[in-house]
């Protein structure tokens, strides 16, 4: 496909104060590998927990990075990881920065405990501070 933006003369022509941006697709590449048949999932059984997760880091260190440490670590019943916010400012030291994530765990079998997403908080909380020199902002 082809992206751009709208020439200045039709712009111009239209009456547009700024130039819209314009993309031209071919859609058939795009059909070929689209799934047709729909998929479809039961509702899980069993409640999920969240728990939000705020790591200081390095200024450099970008959200892939976290995310590849929390899939490598793979902690049990892990659903999914979510980026919610980053923070840049005092009391945070020049060059660092908080990053906070949400953790999404459910067993398909039973209601997780507090005790078994602890441990896997803490196993994540422990491979960003080995890989990533991060420590909890508390």
């Amino acid at each position: 496909g082809y992206i751009g933006t709208v020439a200045g003369r039709v712009c111009d022509t239209l009456g547009l104060r700024t130039a819209p941006t314009a993309v031209e697709l071919e859609l058939e590449p795009l059909l070929a590998g689209a799934q047709l048949v729909p998929q479809l999932k039961t509702l899980p059984k069993y409640p999920s927990v969240r728990r939000d997760v705020s790591l200081i880091l390095s200024e450099p260190t970008r959200f892939e990075q976290i995310d590849q440490v929390v899939k490598t670590v793979a902690p049990d019943n892990l659903e999914d990881v979510e980026f919610v916010t980053t923070y840049r400012g005092k009391p945070l030291e020049p060059g660092t920065k908080s990053v906070t994530l949400t953790l999404v765990f459910r067993s398909p079998d039973t209601t997780l405990t507090s005790e078994q997403v602890d441990a896997s908080v803490d196993s994540v909380i422990e491979a960003a501070r080995k890989q990533l020199n991060a420590t909890l902002r508390v």
